[in-house]
């Protein structure tokens, strides 16, 4: 059996957080709706002390490589969706999804 793993990571710009407060705010409103939705981790990579832009990492796992490439573009295309409300302006979106097991035999050599 396959084992798939999915990562990808989001940039943003926040042009009208003007505090910290108002950036958690909204990366946090991001992760959670992220989690509860599509059941995808996701993780704040900072910048720390920076107001106005965020990194925002999320990662997913499965036994299918379509599947999980779905549930990921899903994810995509609701960042997106978001992204249409203005809270913050996507600067870059990455995706990759690999077979665990080619990573495995990457380490073994």
């Amino acid at each position: 059996m396959s084992f798939w793993i999915a990562a990808s990571r989001l940039f943003l710009r926040l042009p009208y957080a003007g505090s910290l407060k108002e950036r958690r705010h909204v990366v946090r409103s991001l992760t959670d709706g992220v989690r509860g939705r599509f059941s995808i981790s996701a993780a704040d990579l900072g910048p720390d002390g920076k107001h106005n832009a965020a990194e925002i990492g999320f990662a997913a796992a499965s036994s299918s490589h379509a599947e999980l490439e779905e549930r990921m573009r899903n994810l995509e295309k609701f960042l997106y969706q978001r992204e249409e409300e203005g809270e913050f302006i996507i600067t870059d979106f990455s995706l990759e999804v690999l077979n665990y097991d080619d990573l495995s035999d990457r380490q073994a050599e």
